[in-house]
Formats: structure tokens, sequence, C-alpha cells
């Protein structure tokens, strides 16, 4: 038996490593945003910022551990059994429940998925214990195992915290804005002064002095020597004197500021990137319980039960761990550096894409969330008692305010999603909110007040506009709804794994190792197929200001190749499938289908931008992509109506094709590869100028394809086919016909294209 609590310290000891790198790679994105998504400074020197915070904040925690420990249940009412199958319980469930959400793409909170399996676990193994013949307890007693009000408190913070965050965020940003207004760059030397100086005085008050005060509240004078004891000097001296401090802390700031605004530099790019430090402090300040505090306690527990000789488990009681203990700063100095070396190597956090950038930008693009209809009444009701609200003030004043608010182009490339302003808002507002709850011990969700912080200045800066808000408003509902699933799912899996682990013990231990093995291959299987999947999502007009004919011709051709591709597949299976009934491989040519569709969907919506991209007074560039973009579309529309109907017939045991209508459906797939090998190639060598055109293949399909009308017409009248299987061949050879069009259309334009440069005549031949 001791060797199985061992062994539970071990597993324990690994899972403290990967969800470390688990909760980074998670997380990460929540004090990356603004600087990534305003492109203050190259992903580099973010990451050096980051990085540097990350470290400092790891090593200002220890006082956090105590959530871990004792913050959610009283120790004194378990045994050491009971404890380790608690945090055990917690950290399986948790790696299991990031898995889950990560894999269907919905976003959730480390720090309520570890409060709230705590909740769980300890909530089961109280039950277990009071229901037992030999305790036999009556239910209130629950509140002497769980500490009920602590809880509430948690839980009460950690919600409330989506309330405050997002009035925070949009109250300070609106008048942050005012003053700035979206033409802020005129407004540095005064404004940008005094927001710089207040913005770098509250980070520098909250995350330095408090996080350091948090940190020493462990030691006794006794315990405290050298640099230690002044610090606490110091911040004794700072309690009695806070408004003098504060004063020169400004003053300070404000000086520091003036000379950047005076050498020509734009202050409000250092304010991000000290932003990014803070936030990533932060972040390792409050968050970093959720990954080490479980497994720091649980060796811990471990510790006491083996200093005290090693009596049963299930009898010794586990009261000492209701003591002040200091986690080792040699741990969390590990742990901060197993944090850095994940953001720096790690692929994932090289390739975030947020749920937040999406929501918050404000420059046009493609919204990832679908109305709804309460969405959509939030929308109207408040358009209803804004006309009715701004009839109170007078004209002139409103006018006045609204030239603040005059939006500017702020995107010059395609990933800036907002300016300096804005992302200087939100690192401010979400680190002083987060230190803030540090300091009380309470673990706030970095996840949620950076997330509603960000909506919140978004929605002051106006950039939920009446193109928008209903998407928007959707997406900030679905989000949370999801943050109240986590607390749900990870109370009733921590709970239900603590009782297999009670009960079952080493049978359980076993299996649940087996069970964190699969989720590990999950992972990595998912993500290996998101990076196969990358290879349509590239954005080969990034980087393009003045899109001419020369360039839409090749980067278009780095469009389709890929595309064209997995169709010629996508349309062999389809017809392979059909002929011999075999629903697998029609399954994955749908699946496959899906895929493009999805990523059709990226240059669907970036069709606009690319557009706007074209040379100036010389739009024969937007027409051609145009053009293209229109051939494509029917190709994809037409492959849907292909792998759709045929899945269909057969997962619904419909009466399978005849011989002749098989055989046919062969020799037109035949040719149809063969039609597409001719464009395959055009894309795939990239030499437009030795384009052979295609009517020979093209005109064997057509006639081909009226052959088999006519034969099916003939059946028809005959009493050959069904009614099923006379839609389901319409199906394929007018698809199959449109598909021949199009692609022989695609040609004919990049033959076009290549006249119009050699002679450099209009754009007329482009004409639909």
């Amino acid at each position: 038996m001791k060797f199985f609590y061992s062994s539970i310290i071990v597993i324990l000891f690994f899972l403290s490593i990967f969800d470390l790198i688990v909760g980074l790679i998670n997380d990460a994105v929540n004090f990356l945003n603004s600087a990534i998504g305003s492109q203050v400074a190259s992903r580099r020197t973010i990451m050096v910022f980051a990085s540097l915070g990350i470290l400092l904040g790891a090593f200002l925690s220890s006082g956090m551990m105590e959530v871990a420990r004792k913050g959610v249940f009283d120790p004194s009412y378990f045994y050491f059994s009971d404890i380790i199958f608690i945090f055990l319980a917690v950290m399986i469930s948790d790696i299991i429940l990031l898995d889950v959400f990560n894999t269907l793409g919905y976003p959730t909170s480390t720090t309520v998925s570890m409060v709230f399996c705590l909740l769980g676990a300890a909530f089961s193994i109280a039950m277990i214990k009071m229901t037992s013949p030999l305790n036999n307890e009556p239910f209130h007693h629950l509140t002497l195992y769980i500490k009920a009000e602590k809880t509430f408190t948690i839980s009460i913070g950690i919600f409330l915290s989506i309330l405050i965050s997002f009035t925070s965020g949009a109250f300070i940003h609106y008048f942050i804005r005012f003053l700035f207004s979206f033409e802020y760059e005129s407004r540095l030397k005064y404004v940008g002064v005094i927001w710089s100086a207040i913005s770098l005085s509250s980070m520098t008050y909250f995350l330095l002095i408090r996080g350091l005060h948090s940190t020493l509240q462990g030691f006794t004078v006794e315990n405290l020597t050298g640099f230690s004891l002044f610090i606490q000097h110091f911040i004794k001296w700072i309690h009695h004197n806070f408004l003098i401090f504060l004063l020169i802390l400004f003053s300070t700031w404000t000086v520091i500021a003036k000379i950047f605004v005076s050498l020509g530099y734009n202050i409000l790019k250092f304010v991000v990137l000290y932003g990014t430090f803070s936030l990533a402090m932060a972040f390792a300040g409050n968050d970093l319980v959720n990954f080490i505090g479980i497994p720091i306690a649980g060796i811990q527990s471990y510790n006491i039960w083996k200093e005290s000789g090693s009596p049963p488990a299930e009898k010794f009681n586990m009261k000492s761990l209701s003591g002040n203990v200091q986690a080792p700063s040699s741990v969390l100095i590990f742990a901060g550096i197993i944090m850095i070396f994940t953001l720096w190597f790690s692929k994932k956090t090289q390739n975030i894409t947020s749920t937040e950038l999406n929501l918050s930008r404000q420059n046009e693009g493609p919204e990832k969330f679908l109305s709804n209809s309460f969405s959509r009444g939030i929308v109207r009701f408040f358009l209803y008692l804004g006309n009715h609200f701004f009839i109170l003030f007078p004209k002139r004043f409103l006018v006045k305010i609204e030239k603040n608010f005059k939006k500017q182009e702020i995107q010059k490339e395609d990933d800036v999603a907002f300016d300096l302003v804005r992302a200087s808002a939100n690192l401010t507002i979400s680190s002083i909110l987060i230190s803030i709850a540090t300091v009380q011990k309470l673990p706030l969700s970095t996840t949620f007040v950076t997330f509603m912080v960000s909506m919140g200045t978004s929605l002051s800066d106006r950039a939920w506009d009446r193109e928008s808000a209903v998407y928007r408003i959707s997406g900030v509902l679905k989000v949370i709804r999801g943050w109240f699933l986590t607390g749900l799912m990870a109370f009733t899996m921590a709970g239900i794994t603590a009782s297999f682990l009670y009960f079952l013990k080493e049978w359980a231990l076993s299996f649940l190792i087996c069970l964190i093995l699969f989720v590990f291959y999950r992972i990595y299987k998912t993500y290996y197929n998101k990076v196969q999947d990358q290879k349509i999502k590239e954005k080969p007009f990034f980087g393009i200001v003045n899109l001419t004919l020369e360039d839409t011709l090749s980067k278009t051709l780095e469009v389709l190749n890929p595309i064209l591709e997995y169709i010629e597949n996508i349309y062999k299976n389809s017809i392979e499938g059909i002929t011999q009934e075999n629903l697998k491989t029609l399954q994955k040519s749908r699946n496959h289908f899906l895929k493009v569709k999805e990523n059709f969907t990226n240059i669907h919506n970036s069709l606009i931008k690319v557009i706007r991209k074209t040379e100036n007074r010389k739009p024969i560039a937007g027409i051609f992509y145009l053009h293209i973009y229109s051939k494509t579309k029917e190709i994809i529309e037409s492959s849907d109506i292909i792998t759709n109907h045929t899945l269909f017939h057969v997962i619904n045991s419909h009466k399978p094709l005849k011989y002749q209508q098989k055989k046919n459906l062969r020799i037109l797939e035949h040719l149809m590869i063969e039609h597409f090998n001719i464009i395959k190639k055009i894309t795939t060598d990239k030499n437009c100028k030795k384009i052979q055109f295609s009517c020979t293949i093209q005109n064997k399909i057509l006639k081909k394809i009226e052959e088999q009308m006519n034969q099916q017409v003939m059946g028809i009248i005959h009493n050959k086919y069904g009614t099923k299987n006379t839609f389901l061949m319409l199906d394929l050879l007018l698809q199959s016909k449109k598909m021949t069009e199009s692609i022989e259309e695609i040609i004919i334009v990049y033959h076009n294209a290549l006249y119009n440069i050699a002679s450099k005549k209009d754009a007329s031949f482009l004409a639909f």
C-alpha cells in the first residue's frame, strides 16, 4: 500500500508538468492578445516581455497555493487516503475536461475547472464518509467538510468578474477613447503622457508592491533577512504614506513618458509591452495554482504522512495540512521555466487564433458566430433605448462627442485588430483587476477578466456596430455559456473519479492511467489533423498592398491548387462509394468535403479584403479574382450536392444503381479525373503561358453526360429505374456537367488574363 501512494505522487508530478504545458497553451492568448492584435512589436519582442512576466509572477505566486490545499475543504475532516484521492481526481478530471473543450473548440477557464473539480471531488468523498454505516452523519454536517462560505465567496468572485470586467472595460475605455479619439497620434504629447503615467503607475503598484506583499505574508519576522526585511519595511512605509508614494510613482512615470514622447517614440508601445509583462506576471501569479497547486499539496500531504511513520492511510487525519506551508521557490521557478519554454517552442502558441480577437476587432471581417433570437432581441432593445435616450441631449453636444469616436482605417495588415489605445486599456484594466484578486487570494479567472475587458473596450470603441452586433453578442453569450458548463462538468467528473478511486483503488488507478495515455494520444492526433487541415487556410495575399493582375494570377494558383486536389479525390471517392455501396468511403468523402467547405469559407470571408487591395484605378485584378472565386464556388457547391446525395442514398439503404448505370459512372469518373488533371497541371506548374484548351475532353464529358441522361429517360419510360435512383443519377450527371463547365471557364479566364498582360488591354474580356 505504501508503494501505491508513492505511485500516486509520481503520477501527480508528471500530470503537473503536462498541465503546465496544456494550461499555458490554453491561456497564453489571454496576455498575448492585445500585443499581437495591435502589432505593437515583433513576435520575439512580445515573447521576451511575456517570459519575464511569467518568471516573476511564478516566484510571487506562493500565497495562492493555499486555495488548493484548504481553500475549498477542511483537511482536518479527511484522512490521508481521502486527500490523495481528491487531488488525483482533480488532476485527471481537469486534464480530460480541458482536452474535451479544446477538441470541441469551446473556450474554458482553468481557474473554474480547478475550483469546481476540487469542490466536486471533496463533496463526493465527504458524502461517502458521511453516509457510511460507521458514521451515518446528518446532511448538515457537510458544512464541516466543505468550506461553504469560502467556496461561495470564490464562486461569486469568479463569476462576478464577468460583470465587473465588462463594466470596467466599457466605462473606463469610453473616457480614454473620448480623450484620445481614433486619431490619437496628435494627442500623445499631452493626453498620451498622462494616460501612460496613470497606466504604468497602476500596474507598477499592484504588480510589484502588492505582489511582493502577498509573497512575504507567509514569512515570520525571524525568517526575514537582508533584502526581504528591507522590502517588508518599504511596504509598511508605503501603507502609511500611500498618497505620497502614489504621487512619486506618477511623477516618475510622467517624466519618463515625457522623455519618450520628446524623442519621437510612441509611448503607447511601451505601455502595451509593459502591460504584456504585467498581465503575464498576473497570469503566473494567479493561475499557477491551477497547474501545480494540487500536486504540491499532494506532495506535502505525502511528506506529512511519511514523517508520521506511515500509519494506515485510511485512519491518518490530515489536520496538519491546515497550517501555513510555504511553497518552495525552486519549484515555482522551475514551473515558470517550463511555461516559458512552452511559450517559445510550442507550435500551438505560434499559431494562436483567438475567439477574443474575432469578437473585439475594430476592422471588418468574417464573423465566427451566427446570430440567434436572443442576441437579435438585445440589439433591437438597445437600439430602441438609445434612440430615446439621446433625444435628451442637445445635438451640438452629441456631435462634439461623436468627433472623438469617428473611426479611421486602422487596418494596415490583415492581422491588426485594433489600435494601441485599446490595447493599452485592455492590458491595464485586466492586470489591475487580476492583481487585486491575487492580493485577496481569490483565484480570479484570467480568461474571464481578459476576455470581458476586451469585450467592454470593443463596445466603447463601437466595434459592435449594426453590421456585427448580433454576431458579436451571440458569440459572447456562447462563450459565457461554455464557462458555466465548465463548472458543472468539472464538479461532476471530479466527483465520479474520486468515488471510483475511493472504492477500487489500484484497479481504478490502472484504468485511469490508461485513460490519461489515451487523452494524450487524442491531443496529439487532434493537433496533427488541424495542422494538416491548414494547407488551404494559408493567406497568399497577405502583405500585398497594391494587387496587380500579375500578382493575382500567381496567388490564385496557390489558392486553387489544394482545393482542386481535394475536390478531385472527393469526386473519385463519391463515385466509387456509390457504385460499390461503400458507406465508409462515402462518409469519408463527405467529411473531407466539409473540411474543404470550411476552408473555402475563409477565402469567401477574405474576398472583399483582397479586392480592396487592387491597384488604384485598375480594377482588372479584382475582377479577375472575383471570376476565379465565382467559378471555384460553383465547383464547391456541385461537390456539396454530390457528396450529400450519394451518402444519403446509401445510408438510407435505397436500391443500388443498375449495372449499366455503374458502368457509365465509372467512364464519366475517368473522363472527369482527366479534366481535373489539366487544370491541376496549370496550378501546380504555375506556367499559365502553356495553357492548352481542353475542348476535346470537355466535349467528351458533355457528350457522355447527354448520352447517360437519354438512357436515364428511356429507363424511366420503361420502368427500369425507381424515383430515388433517377434523382440520384440526375444529380450526379448535372453536377458533373456544372463542374466541367466551371473548370473550362477557369482555364479560359486564365488564358485571357495572360493575353491582357501581354497586350495591356482593358478588363472587358472578363465581363460576366
